[in-house]
């Protein structure tokens, strides 16, 4: 049979719910369709294939000669058609699925922007992200944590990676590097306005980066007098005011995308500083070596190697 003539899936469904019933009215409400529209579809059906598939005597319905031979080939196709399809459900529903407790800020900033290329690098997994606080993390059912700490922390029985070491830098806007000229020096940047970070705990732990401060006593000079043109309890935060011109904030090399390669912000300082906090991979001893948590941490780590 030519293909410009092969029937609908509609009117086949029709045809197969008629053959049982033998009744156009009973067929039609199995299908929640009126007798008008079953009849109509059994019609088409039968001018499609020159043939007719029902014989009426007497008010009665019984198949023809060639409805019967249509219906084990009808049925058969949406057997065949069912199986297929509840395997592919069961493909979808056996998707795997990893929670990844994180840090709402570094997920915005660093981990989301990345993720299309997780998916295509791996597109059997999906990713849950969770911010949180980690106070669940010793459920069972919770898999990984991506969490800031200082370098060096213990984090008890739990398998640890440290995958990102953070690095600070200045930046700001193009346009603020036109209005306040290029700095010859890194005290010429303490003449642009700052975006200070007023966020100094974590955890109940004082964070000495990323801060002015901490870059400044690193360099050997002084704060007594920093023109602040803005305060902001985070770091992401002082990085999007940074892209609207407002200041010169202190990056972290975790807080950035793309946002220097496209050129939306400039560093005014070609050396970037290393501090003493990173980000840990985290998760039960052991988990490490599962599929989907091995191929997740892979990633992560080529992500920081191609993207710092």
């Amino acid at each position: 049979m030519a293909l410009r003539k092969f029937p609908s899936v509609a009117a086949l469904r029709g045809f197969e719910a008629c053959a049982r019933h033998l009744n156009f009215s009973q067929a039609g409400a199995e299908l929640h369709l009126t007798q008008s529209a079953i009849s109509h579809q059994i019609r088409q059906l039968e001018e499609l294939l020159g043939v007719e598939l029902f014989e009426r005597s007497g008010g009665a319905m019984s198949l023809s000669p060639h409805g019967a031979e249509l219906l084990p080939v009808v049925r058969t196709f949406f057997k065949g058609m069912g199986a297929v399809v509840e395997r592919f459900e069961r493909g979808r529903q056996q998707e795997s699925v990893l929670e990844v407790f994180v840090h709402d800020s570094f997920a915005n900033t660093w981990l989301i922007p990345r993720l299309p290329g997780f998916y295509a690098q791996c597109p059997g997994i999906r990713i849950r992200l969770n911010t949180e606080e980690f106070s669940r993390f010793e459920d069972p059912n919770v898999q990984v944590a991506i969490k800031l700490g200082a370098k060096g922390a213990s984090w008890g029985a739990m398998f640890c990676d440290l995958i990102l070491l953070e690095r600070i830098f200045p930046v700001c806007s193009p346009a603020l590097i036109e209005a306040f000229g290029e700095p010859a020096t890194l005290a010429d940047i303490l003449k642009y306005p700052l975006i200070l970070r007023a966020r100094s705990m974590l955890s109940g732990e004082r964070v000495c980066s990323p801060s002015w401060e901490y870059w400044l006593d690193r360099n050997g000079m002084s704060g007594a007098a920093l023109n602040c043109a803005l305060t902001v309890p985070h770091t992401s935060m002082a990085v999007l005011a940074a892209l609207r011109g407002l200041g010169v904030a202190m990056a972290r090399t975790s807080h950035l995308s793309d946002e220097l390669s496209c050129g939306k912000l400039r560093r005014l300082s070609a050396d970037e500083m290393d501090t003493t906090t990173g980000y840990h991979f985290l998760c039960a001893p052991g988990k490490e070596k599962t599929p989907d948590i091995q191929a997740f941490l892979g990633w992560l780590k080529t992500q920081v190697g191609e993207h710092p």
